[in-house]
């Protein structure tokens, strides 16, 4: 009888034992470059007048032509006559860049098509983004949802020297022609857009 009971207590303390081995073998994520990421909703106007009276949220070009704010709780901001509104929630790729959003901002906006879901573009774009964070480029990079297979990308440089001095680097590399190739058979974009927000 004794034997039993100490066969029972053994089975009892190993199960506790292995479920306490389990609970601290919880991995936890620490990469914040493919992790906490946000999604912020963008208000851009692009004006054929300049306008003066801009809330002080918003970023905007010296001719007062152009302006943009994001934010994670504003929804879509009112029309504005002589302006033509682009609202559309933007998904950040590149969190350990975001401190790039908080002065002068250096955008690259381009108008793009996917061949291919979403899911499978996000994916295509891995390795780019990658050798963002591997080579410590500095470039914010969002890319809106797909509506029809088009989306917006989105790239806030550090400076206009910074984006020209990379734009050259990254032509004569061999990853340009790689990452290229791979981008191209997911899609397509157009000539970016470039504005200097102050």
């Amino acid at each position: 009888m004794l034997r039993i009971f100490l066969k029972l207590i053994s089975i009892v303390f190993l199960i506790s034992c292995s479920d306490n081995e389990e609970a601290q073998n919880t991995e936890i994520i620490t990469d914040s470059y493919f992790f906490q990421k946000k999604v912020l909703n963008m208000n851009l106007y692009n004006c054929t007048t300049p306008i003066e009276n801009v809330d002080s949220t918003y970023k905007k070009t010296s001719d007062s032509l152009n302006f943009y704010k994001f934010s994670e709780l504003t929804e879509q901001d009112d029309q504005i006559d002589s302006c033509t509104q682009t609202f559309t929630q933007i998904n950040e790729l590149t969190p350990l860049k975001a401190d790039l959003l908080l002065g002068v901002s250096y955008m690259e906006l381009s108008n793009c098509n996917s061949k291919i879901e979403e899911e499978l573009l996000l994916d295509d774009l891995a390795p780019y983004l990658e050798y963002l964070k591997e080579n410590d480029v500095q470039v914010w990079t969002g890319i809106s949802n797909l509506e029809n297979n088009s989306f917006l990308w989105i790239n806030i440089w550090q400076s206009e020297e910074y984006r020209e001095e990379f734009l050259l680097e990254w032509i004569n590399s061999n990853n340009s022609g790689m990452y290229a190739k791979a981008l191209k058979s997911s899609a397509f974009c157009e000539k970016p857009s470039i504005y200097l927000f102050l």
